[in-house]
């Protein structure tokens, strides 16, 4: 449950360019290894930081109802095997407009299908690309109860890695993370968070290639999942 889990203070997740990097830093390795981390926030910070992340428009549960109905008789096929969280999620994103969210969800769903991220759980290239470190999902969650997947640039070498890898651990790492979410139930964050760690950083780290993926994963595939 998310009150047996530690929850990470905004000073320990959210840098500032004025040293706390290194204080950040510190405190999220030392959350990775199971050191507890105390700290606290006064409740205008938390407010501030929730206000700065992307989040969904909330929605009355029966009209949220009633249009993945809607979803699920545009296209029985399509969305047989779709939990209706995800048909919720893509609803949500386009504001309860029930065509554009099976034409974006059927899209996801294709994605996810042809580039084989269906089955990230057992694949060896991912557990490979894992083992490298260079991104992982901690333990622990941020002040506002959202995962924290933690990246470490330095690790990734763009003349060695190979992007289809890459790729696929990131899916795998945002899988995680909502995962983890569902499982906390309701009243838990609905989003996740990133933190990039730069320090180090210099042009054979900087993956073009990654970034435009990336950028296309967070908007067309979980739009408004990571929050910050």
């Amino acid at each position: 449950m998310m009150s047996q889990r530690a929850v990470l203070a905004p000073s320990t997740v959210l840098c500032a360019p004025n040293g706390g990097a290194r204080r950040c830093t510190r405190a999220v390795r030392a959350a990775s290894r199971g050191v507890s981390v105390v700290a606290s926030a006064s409740a205008e910070r938390v407010e501030k930081i929730r206000a700065s992340g992307l989040t969904l428009d909330a929605f009355a549960k029966t009209e949220v109802a009633a249009g993945v109905a809607t979803m699920r008789a545009n296209d029985p096929d399509a969305f047989n095997d779709a939990p209706d969280w995800l048909l919720e999620w893509f609803l949500r994103d386009r504001k309860l407009d029930a065509d554009k969210a099976t034409e974006k969800t059927k899209k996801y769903l294709q994605w996810r299908m042809d580039d084989g991220y269906d089955a990230l759980a057992s694949a060896p290239d991912v557990a490979e690309e894992a083992a490298t470190g260079k991104a992982v999902l901690l333990a622990e969650l941020d002040v506002l109860g959202r995962p924290v997947v933690y990246v470490t640039l330095t690790k990734h070498d763009v003349e060695t890695r190979e992007l289809a890898r890459t790729c696929k651990l990131c899916v795998k790492l945002v899988d995680e993370a909502l995962e983890a979410l569902r499982a906390e139930g309701d009243g838990a964050s609905e989003t996740i968070m990133c933190v990039f760690d730069l320090r180090g950083f210099s042009m054979k780290n900087a993956d073009i290639d990654f970034v435009k993926f990336f950028i296309k994963c967070i908007f067309d595939y979980f739009p408004k999942r990571i929050s910050q």
